[in-house]
């Protein structure tokens, strides 16, 4: 069974965002909410529905959960910003709705577009955590590609001639509108939820710290100030001359038996700012990838 801290559900009847999700949040279990009697997506922005789902899930499910509002939409700048926060309305999901699109936009020369995702946390404690990502791009001619859902096939980002259900879901793991706001979720929690689990003994996630710890000298520098086991301590932190009271927390997720996540988070200013690293890294210690989210890092005191 997972752990409590890191369970949350998803107030959302899209099974698909739920496993994409899951896939963006190293350690968790995400699972769909099962309920009747959804409320209509009334908000004028992203943030009001998804805390709308949130709070709906809270009244379905109770108090001591960590419940997960998600919304998102497709933004086309000739449509003015249509179909936007009504995306899911707009025509039923897949082929009927990326017709009606590509209808829109016959004769169009200025396809430029962006999906935007916004997500809130309701937490047990009932504070609320957010999270936004946007993903800029243009609409192609024709769909391509069998990856992703939505208007994924229609959709290719900027700096890329594929789309995005041609790029495939490995590269939407890391790079779309959900994975960004999933990583600004993720440092907003900082210690808020994140480690909320830290400082049980494990020695798998033990033998695994210490080794990415002893890697290159980035990891090297670090680690003089976070600590090498799942938890938190108190560090100084420079900002402008101005010295910082700040948390370093250090987090691990074992994703399979061959890889796992390092997240290190300093928070400051009482938590209100955050800035997180996401290692993903070989259970050898070794670095694939880094992925960094929240305000700027402030320097370390030395």
């Amino acid at each position: 069974m997972p752990s409590p801290e890191r369970h949350a559900t998803l107030c959302s009847r899209n099974a698909h965002k739920a496993r994409e999700l899951e896939q963006l949040m190293p350690g968790w279990t995400i699972e769909p909410l099962e309920a009747d009697g959804w409320p209509e997506e009334t908000g004028a922005t992203y943030v009001e529905n998804a805390r709308a789902k949130a709070l709906f899930g809270r009244e379905v499910l109770g108090g001591g959960h960590t419940l997960l509002g998600e919304d998102s939409g497709l933004e086309v700048d000739a449509l003015g910003g249509r179909p936007g926060i009504g995306s899911a309305r707009y025509a039923p999901e897949g082929a009927p709705a990326i017709a009606k699109l590509l209808g829109e936009l016959s004769r169009v020369h200025d396809r430029t577009a962006r999906y935007v995702c916004e997500l809130v946390c309701l937490t047990p404690d009932g504070a609320e955590v957010r999270g936004s990502g946007t993903l800029a791009g243009r609409i192609a001619d024709e769909p391509k590609g069998s990856e992703g859902f939505g208007y994924d096939p229609v959709f290719v980002p900027d700096g890329e001639e594929r789309t995005v259900a041609e790029l495939g879901d490995g590269w939407k793991e890391r790079n779309s509108h959900r994975a960004r706001a999933a990583r600004a979720l993720l440092a907003a929690l900082g210690a808020a939820l994140l480690l909320a689990g830290c400082g049980g003994a494990n020695p798998v996630k033990g033998r695994v710290l210490r080794a990415f710890f002893n890697g290159g000298p980035v990891v090297r520098e670090l680690g003089q100030r976070f600590p090498h086991k799942p938890g938190t301590r108190p560090c100084v932190l420079h900002d402008r001359r101005v010295t910082l009271q700040a948390t370093c927390a250090t987090d691990i997720s074992l994703v399979n038996p061959a890889r796992a996540v390092v997240t290190l988070t300093e928070a400051w200013n009482h938590g209100a700012q955050a800035h997180t690293w996401f290692f993903f890294i070989r259970r050898d210690g070794t670095v694939q990838s880094v992925i960094q989210e929240g305000a700027p890092a402030p320097k370390p005191s030395r």
